[in-house]
């Protein structure tokens, strides 16, 4: 059950990182993600801090199911980290494609975001089978 532990850990630091860098440095974001620099505005920043914000809650909920999982319940735990890593991933995947619609529904482009949203898919997988602690059935 170590190993699910620390991937739980893994999340949460990485959602505590990302929601501070969303919440103190939007504009950087928006930016690393190829924004266009008309289109960084107080509004659009005030959505990425409140996704940043977000991202604090997920780290929240995972320190609170980190800390409360068992032997009995791990795998209901490590699906919901699966389940965080594969929203992070569809967003990262797609709302470039949203943004840019219709245009969007072009042949895809690997930007930062896209990258990103494929790495995340990735993690949303290795979670979901590393679920069960080894020599459990």
């Amino acid at each position: 059950m170590n190993t699910q532990k620390n991937l739980m850990m893994f999340t949460i630091v990485i959602s505590a990182i990302y929601g501070v860098w969303a919440v103190f440095a939007p504009a950087n974001i928006l930016s690393t993600y190829g924004t266009p620099e008309e289109f960084i505005n107080p509004v659009a920043q005030g959505i990425v801090m409140l996704f940043g914000v977000s991202a604090w809650v997920v780290a929240l909920l995972g320190w609170h199911i980190r800390e409360n999982v068992t032997e009995e319940n791990v795998e209901k735990a490590m699906s919901y980290f699966a389940l965080a890593w594969l929203l992070y991933g569809l967003h990262g995947v797609l709302s470039e494609k949203l943004q840019t619609w219709p245009d969007g529904l072009e042949p895809a482009t690997f930007s930062e975001s896209t990258i990103g949203g494929i790495v995340f898919l990735v993690f949303s997988v290795v979670y979901y089978m590393l679920r069960k602690p080894s020599g459990t059935e």
